[in-house]
């Protein structure tokens, strides 16, 4: 037999669930130890179809997938027969103890693997934490996670961009950090324009990771002799070297006065406008172009762009062919990609965290970096549940933590409201017409605590034990139970966002194509 709570094997004396707390089901047959085994692995039937009910904190995971359920269908009504959005009706906060909800439900799936890998509070740190929040205060435990989750915003990372004028300079920065030419804070884009003097530009949730934009070299201002200086050369952690052709003489003597000083430094040639390229051929034949005649074309431009480059006593050069409008065509994911990889590792989680989910692949670093917030998060959300005064509050002390955490996975992968305008503005339709095409849901739950309150009721539900109550151990237990509830939300959530983001993507790769 297994524990519905947590999944471990417990004596078969106990009672009660020494791991967990959960109270034990007491079995009369082998069946019934089928049918708890096959509970415990979330592989949920209809009420209909059962007589059993499962009982401890298994339950609580099955009612959470009923009450979520019911709560989408009835207040996440995205089309109703007025045309709104979606129903605003408020509706009173479940306590702990509210009644089960009756309602069909789905099946659903979290990973066979997710509980058992969740890094559970000592009994150290619930010390620590409870001694935090008795001398000081909930605040103190919020800082004290923000330094351990978030201290990558502190991390200062700096990509240079330079090349001749009409390179695309502008209109890469602009793609990197996930801009249109006429969003706010985007670089000006234009055909004549020439950068006199270095610039930055921030990422829009990271000002400590910026972009800049290099002049290129040989001005009056900017002369060979004095260009790495002027510029500040030591202080990046990349050089993108871009050419909308040929790599001219400044770009081959930057190259090599770059690659003398720091033979190993992370220098990229990136060959810009591949695309105008391409339409060039078109018009140049009478016949279509395939699929394998423009694949031939582009290595026949990358092949020109290293001869050349080998002619000048430039070799192993790092070459990428990219439309700085297109971040899904050619090899612009592939630079992204490479920039994650080659930064240092104490640097790697702000990179990751900064970029804006331009590509599948920093989606998928996100996702990873997300999932593994989770136990952070969890422990002082759960010692909160157990120790925090919450007489006056009108939700439970761990709404706020919880919330702002399902915030964040929204911003990160590209679900907020700022991001989906943007993209609702380039897709020539309203956010609104976005929302109800893709089904997104996630937006509706965190709208605003009353409604986030109402969404996270269906899955916090404590079984009481009499181990709670025990001096010693009882508050360990039940702060485990909490944390291990606390993580199935999250990690749910953060399944949610991450199925919206996928569907967003490809909406987008079929609508521009």
């Amino acid at each position: 037999m297994f524990c519905p709570g947590c999944g471990k094997r417990p004596k078969e004396s106990w009672k009660y669930c020494l791991y967990c707390g959960t109270t034990l089901p007491v079995l009369q047959d082998e069946s019934g130890e089928e049918e708890i085994e096959a509970i415990s692995s979330l592989n949920i039937q209809d009420d209909s179809e059962s007589d059993e009910e499962p009982s401890g904190a298994e339950a609580s995971r099955i009612d959470a997938g009923r009450d979520c359920i019911y709560f989408t269908q009835n207040l996440c009504a995205l089309s109703n027969s007025e045309g709104e959005l979606f129903d605003h009706t408020s509706q009173p906060y479940k306590h702990r103890d509210n009644n089960r909800i009756t309602q069909k439900y789905e099946d659903y799936e979290l990973g066979s693997d997710f509980l058992d890998d969740l890094d559970m509070i000592s009994d150290e740190e619930t010390e620590e934490y409870k001694q935090l929040q008795k001398e000081t205060g909930y605040a103190a435990l919020r800082e004290k996670l923000e330094d351990t989750i978030n201290g990558w915003k502190k991390v200062q990372i700096n990509i240079a961009v330079t090349g001749e004028v009409g390179a695309g300079k502008s209109s890469f920065i602009n793609s990197i950090r996930g801009l249109m030419a006429d969003d706010p804070g985007a670089a000006d884009v234009g055909a004549v324009k020439r950068t006199l003097k270095p610039t930055s530009y921030a990422q829009p949730d990271n000002p400590n990771l910026q972009v800049w934009d290099l002049p290129g070299v040989g001005t009056s201002t900017f002369t060979r002799e004095n260009y790495l200086q002027e510029v500040g050369f030591s202080r990046f952690d990349f050089v993108l070297l871009l050419s909308s052709s040929r790599f001219k003489e400044n770009d081959i003597w930057l190259a090599k006065e770059i690659l003398r000083l720091e033979p190993n430094f992370n220098l990229f040639f990136v060959r810009t406008k591949i695309d105008d390229d391409l339409r060039a051929a078109d018009r140049s034949r009478r016949k279509i172009k395939t699929a394998k005649d423009k694949q031939e074309l582009l290595q026949i431009v990358k092949r020109d762009v290293m001869r050349n480059l080998l002619n000048e006593r430039i070799s192993n050069a790092k070459i990428y062919l990219i439309d700085n409008n297109d971040t899904n065509a050619f090899e612009f994911s592939t630079i992204v990609d490479i920039l994650i990889q080659k930064v240092s590792a104490l640097k790697r989680e702000a990179m990751i965290m900064s970029l804006p989910g331009i590509t599948n692949e920093v989606v998928q670093y996100k996702l990873a970096i997300l999932k593994s917030r989770i136990s952070s998060v969890t422990k002082p959300a759960a010692i909160a549940a157990v120790y925090a005064n919450t007489d006056t509050n009108k939700y439970p002390a761990e709404i706020e933590v919880l919330l702002e955490e399902c915030r964040f996975y929204r911003s990160q992968l590209g679900l907020n409201t700022k991001s989906l305008e943007i993209i609702a503005k380039r897709l020539e339709i309203e956010l609104k017409e976005l929302l109800v095409t893709l089904s997104m849901k996630s937006y509706v739950y965190v709208d605003c605590e009353d409604r986030f309150a109402q969404y996270y009721s269906g899955f916090e539900k404590v079984e009481p034990s009499k181990w709670y109550s025990l001096p010693l151990i009882g508050n360990m237990l039940k702060v485990r139970t909490y944390q291990r509830q606390f993580a199935v939300f999250l990690k749910t959530f953060l399944d949610m966002c991450a199925r919206e983001t996928h569907d967003l993507q490809m909406h987008m790769v079929m609508t521009l194509e």
